[in-house]
């Protein structure tokens, strides 16, 4: 042992002070041996650790996290621990190297939970653990427990958050995951989200944590709200590696094709994407096989799966033999058929199809030929919301996406600018009648804001008077907003299951100075039940669920 490298020895139960003695004998006059430290990003359980060498990739496994998973968040909010284990197996033997574990609910108490879950799935799985919580508190709790090198998920850019979560990291000697934002979010550049990871890295380098234990997340945000946004993380992924050398990258894959259909298959080509820009680990679900796939082909082509052994092992019996394609339709059915006249298209109907295809450049002039001949009540009551509500409907049935949400919304939003120009130029005294106010915002330590964002553009297309407290607000500022307005309708927002509380906090101080008003609550971690638990009056799927609720309360 002394030969290999140790440098401190001594015994366990059972051993005496005789034992001891004849060891420290067989130190005297030793020098501990040189090692070497491999440039390897490892982490490690009690039976098994995952090494990740320079050009290799690994999985972590993200299916112990109740973000999204009805299931899991049921499992452990009854202490059915035995579908937590379950979802460990499946994922060991679908090929994770790494196991995310995550029991951030609000009703539970997280900290036992964490720490319950960090013993029992050492009965179930071998491979090392990442210990996933927005509580310091939490994260060291369940670390100082584990028994090996764990991966720390998370810290970030705030200065806080950084003094909270980089000295455990330090003291366990765990590696640790750097978000890139800090206390104005997440920067929509890759040089942003760099300057945030540099930060990071110094502060780890000060305090004497290995660069090699240090994975920087360039966070993926969703492609179907903003298109620059998979290249700049791409872009952002490559700088980290290349101006920070010795660090690692990691990334959440799902995100990026939130509100798109065949969602696999935007995460399996973003995947391959950014293992080519630099990815080190992948947050996935190894249950899915098409990830998988990226996975084993990326090892074949990088050369990690020497003589593509494993994948000729998996795959041998495997083919993308095409079955019968389905004939494309003929251009012109009726060929040959006696032409139907077409009626002609009204200015209203144009408008209308403009909204639903998405199309904002023509709006405006299709809109003022709708009040060439009618009024401005005429043009939104009976053209434009009917078109929004349209849109809504397909949303909901599940033939419209994301995308196709926003630009409709685009459009919709020239429509009605269009009509306040001219009343505002003509002098006639024609407005877009207000239906009221309502105040939105992310709520306190929750600092994604693209929900909300939709939310209030779909408003303001309907007509209300939106104020946006932006995100990361403190219930009082809410409370203050409220009250100078005589606000009707607040709509709170959080994406985090760690911040669910502040949601609570919120509407408590709601209740208190402003009792007319009501709250509606949305978020990718809020359903119905957490809505009433926080004291909320409605929950929204999403905006346009929203905005069917500002029609119910303001009208």
């Amino acid at each position: 042992m002394l030969d290999a490298g140790v440098t401190i020895v001594g015994g366990c139960c059972g051993t005496t002070p005789a034992y001891i003695a004849g060891e420290k004998s067989l130190i005297k006059g030793r020098t501990p041996a040189l090692r070497h430290v491999r440039d390897c990003f490892v982490v490690a359980g009690p039976q098994e650790y995952t090494a990740i060498e320079a050009g290799q990739v690994g999985v972590i496994g993200e299916r112990i996290n109740p973000t999204g998973k009805k299931l899991m968040k049921e499992a452990l909010r009854t202490g059915n621990h035995d579908y937590v284990m379950s979802m460990a197996i499946e994922q060991t033997r679908r090929g994770a190297q790494i196991l995310d574990v995550n029991a951030g609910l609000p009703e539970i108490d997280e900290r036992a939970v964490m720490c319950q879950l960090v013993d029992e799935l050492q009965g179930v799985s071998t491979l090392p653990l990442q210990i996933d919580a927005a509580d310091p508190e939490v994260i060291e709790a369940a670390v100082r427990r584990y028994p090996g090198k764990a991966l720390i998920n998370s810290t970030n850019g705030r200065r806080d958050t950084m003094d909270a979560v980089l000295p455990i990291a330090r003291h366990y000697g765990c590696a640790v995951v750097g978000l890139t934002l800090d206390e104005e979010g997440i920067p929509k550049t890759a040089e942003g989200r760099l300057d945030v990871a540099r930060r990071i890295v110094a502060e780890a380098d000060r305090l004497g944590i290995p660069r090699h234990d240090v994975v920087i997340d360039c966070l993926a945000m969703a492609a179907s709200t903003d298109q620059s946004a998979p290249r700049a993380i791409l872009d952002g992924i490559r700088r980290v590696k290349a101006e920070l050398p010795g660090v690692r990258t990691v990334l959440g894959v799902s995100n990026i094709s939130f509100g798109l259909p065949f969602r696999s298959l935007v995460n399996g080509t973003f995947l391959a994407a950014a293992f080519s820009a630099g990815l080190d680990l992948a947050i996935v679900n190894p249950n899915l096989a098409r990830m998988m796939d990226v996975v084993d082909s990326w090892r074949v082509l990088t050369g990690e799966d020497e003589s593509a052994q494993y994948y000729v092992a998996h795959y041998a019996d495997r083919s993308d033999a095409a079955g019968t394609p389905t004939p494309a339709p003929a251009r012109n059915e009726n060929a040959g058929a006696a032409v139907a006249p077409v009626a002609p298209v009204t200015p209203e109907q144009r408008v209308f199809d403009l909204v639903l295809a998405g199309r904002r450049g023509p709006v405006p002039d299709a809109v003022r030929e709708v009040l060439a001949s009618h009024d401005v009540l005429h043009a939104i009551n009976e053209v434009l919301i009917p078109a929004l509500d349209e849109v809504g409907v397909r949303f909901e049935r599940g033939t419209f996406f994301l995308p196709q949400l926003m630009a409709s919304a685009e459009a919709a939003k020239a429509g009605f600018e269009t009509i306040k120009e001219i009343g505002a130029s003509s002098g006639s005294g024609e407005t877009v009648p207000a239906k009221g106010k309502i105040v939105v915002c992310t709520v306190r330590g929750d600092i994604h804001d693209i929900g909300k964002n939709i939310v209030r553009m779909l408003l303001e297309n309907y007509g209300y008077d939106v104020i946006d407290l932006g995100r990361d607000v403190d219930p009082q500022l809410v409370a203050d907003a409220v009250v100078a307005d005589h606000v009707g309708l607040v709509g709170l927002s959080a994406l985090m299951t760690g911040t669910v509380p502040a949601m609570a906090d919120t509407i408590a101080l709601l209740r208190e100075r402003a009792p007319w008003c009501k709250v509606v609550v949305g978020g990718a971690v809020l359903n119905p039940e957490y809505a009433k638990m926080v004291g909320a009056d409605y929950y929204a799927k999403d905006a346009t669920e929203t905005a069917r609720i500002a029609a119910e309360v303001l009208g």
